[in-house]
């Protein structure tokens, strides 16, 4: 059927019908699929005693898209009560990694005889480096059990460093989502939004970008001197210019602070400003006096000051390069305590 519709027609809605009305309000996946993942809150698996051969898992939910045909639907999984879960015993001489999925059996698609929704333990191969069994469709994994050589209920499983936890999360349609969990999603379109431990991230229709990248500050105690009337950014007795690396935003501004402890010889007078290059090297911004910090003659002073810089490409990575000079040629001016700050403007 071409167009299909849910509790609308007064006889024929189908299963199929129902599971893909009830994922429109699930967080996308592509155009017909959802973003599968567990319910915040639960499905905690610990084992029963520090070592054993059986664990014990929590109640919650977890969301299942059929991935058999494009036009399967999702399936909401409920496990309503504390499941209790048995670990075969290991291999005498070599490690495995077993899977703990939950799988949603259909016989309308995987011709399983059956409908249900079970929790499975999916025994790993032993090897010498083991690794976890693949996931199978229409299931969603939750953890990772590293079982050991020889574990068997005399010698079990040390719980707390045996489980790797591997549940990824879903929302609502629009929902931010969260990034926790072993299993990696893309975003689904430009613009979809996800929590990265605790910092929102925008899917740029290639990767996942922070939407307001960190503060970044490079600070040197490093003194150096320049005795050029032009622009510098390597002073002399110091090692490595002053340099701060970001990523533009999404709003394409940031705020430039740069400073130093400053003083000068003579009447001259102390310039600190800054130049912004592409991750190329490409120059955006050549240091001027009309964006610099001054000392103005004899003497030694703290200055700042702050710029914004606008019109960049968000994603773009660029470095902001500090560049000194003196007033007057050969006269010596001098900086301490040096520092560039990039804000990013949300």
């Amino acid at each position: 059927m071409t167009v299909r519709s849910a509790w609308h027609l007064p006889t024929g809605q189908t299963r199929e019908d129902t599971r893909l009305a009830v994922s429109l309000g699930m967080a996308s996946a592509g155009p017909l699929l959802t973003r599968a993942g567990c319910v915040f809150g639960g499905l905690q698996l610990t084992g029963t005693a520090a070592t054993g051969m059986q664990a014990k898992l929590s109640p919650g939910q977890v969301w299942i898209p059929g991935t058999s045909t494009g036009s399967q639907g999702g399936y909401p999984v409920t496990i309503d009560s504390d499941t209790l879960l048995t670990v075969a015993d290991g291999h005498s001489s070599l490690a495995r990694v077993d899977a703990l999925v939950v799988r949603v059996y259909d016989t309308d698609y995987d011709g399983s005889g059956k409908y249900e929704a079970a929790l499975e333990l999916l025994q790993g191969t032993p090897a010498g480096s083991p690794t976890a069994p693949a996931v199978p469709k229409n299931a969603e994994l939750l953890y990772e059990i590293a079982v050991p050589a020889g574990a068997s209920a005399a010698k079990g499983i040390t719980w707390a460093s045996a489980i790797t936890d591997r549940r990824r999360y879903t929302a609502a349609l629009g929902g931010i989502v969260p990034a926790a969990g072993g299993a990696p999603h893309n975003g689904a379109y430009a613009g979809q939004y996800r929590d990265a431990g605790g910092r929102l991230e925008r899917w740029d229709g290639a990767q996942w970008a922070k939407y307001i990248p960190d503060t970044i500050i490079r600070h040197t105690a490093d003194w150096g001197a320049t005795t050029a009337a032009a622009y510098q950014e390597m002073l002399t007795d110091t090692v490595a210019t002053l340099t701060a690396t970001f990523t533009a935003p999404y709003s394409r501004w940031v705020s430039l602070t740069f400073g130093a402890f400053t003083a000068a010889d003579g009447n001259a007078t102390a310039y600190i400003s800054f130049r912004l290059r592409t991750q190329s090297g490409t120059e955006v911004l050549a240091p001027s006096d009309d964006r610099a910090a001054i000392l103005d003659g004899a003497g030694r002073a703290s200055i700042s000051t702050c710029f914004p810089v606008g019109n960049l490409t968000p994603g773009a990575v660029y470095t902001a390069t500090a560049a000194y000079r003196s007033s007057i040629a050969g006269t010596r001016v001098h900086f301490d305590n040096r520092f560039v700050r990039v804000d990013p403007v949300a």
